[in-house]
C-alpha cells in the first residue's frame, strides 16, 4: 500500500507522519486490496482540512474533517473512511453468503440450516430508496453559466451540457465556497 502526502497552504510535520502511518496501514483489517492512500492536508483562515483517499482495488473512498488541531481532524477523517471500507466489506461477505445460497439451491442441495432460519436479506438495489424523480431539459451552456444557474436556483450542483465540449457536465459548490466541475468519461 503506497501512502501519499501533500500539503496545501501548510507543510507536512514529521510528527504527523508518525501519527498517521501506524493508524492508515490499520486499514488493511478491513480491506485487503488497498492500493493507495491519500492525505492531503490544508489550511484554510484557522482550520486545517484533512482529506483522506482510499483506492480500494478501484473503489475510491474519501473522509474529511476540518478543526483547529491536524491529529484531530486526521482522527475524524480516517473513522470516516473506516466506517466506509467496514460497510463496504459486509457488503460484498453478504452479498458472497446471498450467491452460495442461491448457487447451492440452484444445484438441488440442502442449504445450510443457519441460512434457511434467516428473514430474506434485502439486496443492494432494496438499500437505496429513490424517492423522487426529475427530468432536466439540458440546454448547451458554459461551465459559468451553469455555475451562475446554480446560484440562481439555491442548489449545491448543477447537470448541464457544455455547447463546446459537446458533453455533458455538473458544477458543484465546494466547502469552501469556490466551485468544482465534474466531466464524466465513459469507460
Amino acid at each position: 500500500m503506497r501512502i501519499n502526502y501533500q500539503g496545501r497552504n501548510t507543510s507536512i510535520a514529521n510528527t504527523f507522519r508518525l501519527h498517521a502511518e501506524p493508524r492508515i496501514q490499520g486499514l488493511s483489517q478491513y480491506f485487503d486490496r488497498i492500493i493507495d492512500v491519500k492525505v492531503v492536508v490544508s489550511q484554510q483562515r484557522h482550520l486545517l482540512i484533512v482529506e483522506v483517499t482510499v483506492n480500494a482495488d478501484g473503489t475510491l473512498i474519501r473522509g474529511e474533517d476540518r478543526s483547529a488541531e491536524i491529529l484531530t481532524s486526521f482522527d475524524k477523517a480516517l473513522d470516516r473512511v473506516e466506517r466506509q471500507l467496514r460497510r463496504n466489506k459486509d457488503k460484498l461477505v453478504e452479498r458472497g453468503r446471498r450467491d452460495r445460497a442461491k448457487d447451492v439451491g440452484a444445484t438441488g442441495g440442502e442449504p445450510v440450516a443457519a441460512q434457511q432460519d434467516e428473514p430474506d436479506l434485502p439486496t443492494d438495489q432494496d438499500d437505496i430508496n429513490i424517492v423522487r424523480t426529475k427530468s432536466h431539459v439540458l440546454k448547451p451552456m458554459s461551465p459559468k453559466e451553469a455555475a451562475l444557474q446554480m446560484d440562481m436556483l439555491g442548489h449545491d450542483f448543477f447537470v448541464f451540457f457544455d455547447g463546446q465540449t459537446e458533453r455533458v457536465g455538473v458544477v458543484y459548490k465546494r466547502h469552501d465556497g469556490d466551485y468544482g466541475l465534474i466531466e464524466p468519461e465513459i469507460g
